[in-house]
C-alpha cells in the first residue's frame, strides 16, 4: 500500500473510534456491575442508593422526568441533614463506601454523621411489632476516615469547584489512601445558595453548567428536604382541648423527623 493510501485508511479508521471520557468510563464500569436491567429500576441506579424507599423515589423521578444524571440527586432546601443522613448511610456497615465531598459553602458539619443513642431516637419502624427502625445516622468515628471533604474557597466559581471535584476523582481513583479496600461510592458537591448546581431539566446549555458530581445540593433541586409536618388542632376543638393538648403538641413538634419531597413521592427518615 503506498504512503497516501495508507495515510486515508488511518485516517478512516481513526474516525470510527469513539472517545470516552474517565468519567464516562467509570459511569459504564459501574453500570456493568449493577444488578438490574433497565437505568429506571431501583437496583440499575448509578452509582447505588442502599435505601430501598429513596431508591425508588429517585428511579420514579428520573423516568417520569425522562432524565438521566448527572446529578442523580439535585437537593433544595435544608438539604444538610439529608446528606448527614445519607453519607452517613453509605459509610457505616454494612455498605463501607468511601465518599468524597466538595463542600463549596463550608457549612458541611463531620461530626453530625455520627449520633449520640441516648439523644437522638428514631422514629417507629413501619411492619410488625419489635421491628427494629435503622439508625438515620449509623456511622461511628471509625467510618469517618472514608470520609474525604474538600473546601475550596467560598467565593469559588463553578470551574473551581468543578476543578475539585475532579481532583477528588483522581485521587480516590489512582492515589494511596486510607480506603483502597473500600468501594468509591461517589461524589457530592455542597454549593448552597452559589447557583453552581443543576435543579434538572433544561436544554443542553443548562446541561453544560451543571456540575458533574453524583449529588448536588443547592438553592435549586427537584428533591426538596424540610421538617415534618405537625397535624394542626382538629377543628371544632375547644380552648380547653387545645391547651390539654398543647404539651403533646410540643412534645410532637420538638420529636419530628425529616422528609425529601418531590412531586413523585416524598421519602422520610428519623428525629435527628
Amino acid at each position: 500500500m503506498d504512503p497516501a493510501a495508507a495515510r486515508r485508511e488511518g485516517a478512516r479508521i481513526l474516525d470510527e473510534v469513539e472517545e470516552e471520557s474517565l468519567e464516562q468510563l467509570i459511569n459504564h464500569f459501574r453500570s456493568s456491575t449493577l444488578p438490574g436491567t433497565t437505568p429506571n429500576h431501583p437496583q440499575s441506579l448509578n452509582p447505588p442508593i442502599p435505601i430501598p424507599s429513596l431508591a425508588t423515589l429517585i428511579a420514579r423521578h428520573h423516568q417520569v422526568s425522562q432524565t438521566f444524571p448527572p446529578p442523580l440527586l439535585s437537593l433544595s432546601g435544608r438539604y444538610l441533614p439529608f446528606l448527614y443522613h445519607l453519607v452517613s448511610t453509605l459509610i457505616a456497615a454494612p455498605h463501607n463506601y468511601a465518599v468524597t465531598i466538595v463542600d463549596a459553602d463550608h457549612r458541611f458539619d463531620v461530626t453530625r454523621l455520627v449520633s449520640d443513642s441516648s439523644t437522638a431516637p428514631t422514629a417507629p419502624a413501619p411492619g410488625p411489632p419489635n421491628t427494629a427502625a435503622p439508625k438515620p445516622y449509623p456511622a461511628t468515628k471509625s467510618d469517618l476516615k472514608h470520609l474525604y471533604v474538600y473546601r475550596p474557597a467560598r467565593s469559588a466559581e463553578q470551574a473551581q469547584v468543578q476543578a475539585s471535584l475532579a481532583a477528588a476523582r483522581e485521587y480516590m481513583l489512582y492515589a494511596p489512601h486510607a480506603s483502597q479496600n473500600r468501594a468509591w461510592w461517589g461524589s457530592v458537591v455542597v454549593v448552597g445558595t452559589t447557583g453552581t448546581g443543576g435543579g434538572g431539566g433544561g436544554g443542553e446549555k443548562q446541561r453544560q453548567k451543571r456540575l458533574v458530581a453524583d449529588v448536588v445540593a443547592s438553592w435549586k433541586g427537584w428533591l426538596h428536604v424540610q421538617r415534618q409536618e405537625v397535624p394542626g388542632f382538629g377543628v371544632g376543638m375547644s380552648v380547653e382541648e387545645a391547651l390539654g393538648e398543647r404539651e403533646r403538641r410540643a412534645e410532637l413538634v420538638r420529636d419530628r423527623g425529616w422528609e425529601a419531597r418531590a412531586r413523585e413521592g416524598a421519602y422520610a427518615w428519623g428525629h435527628a
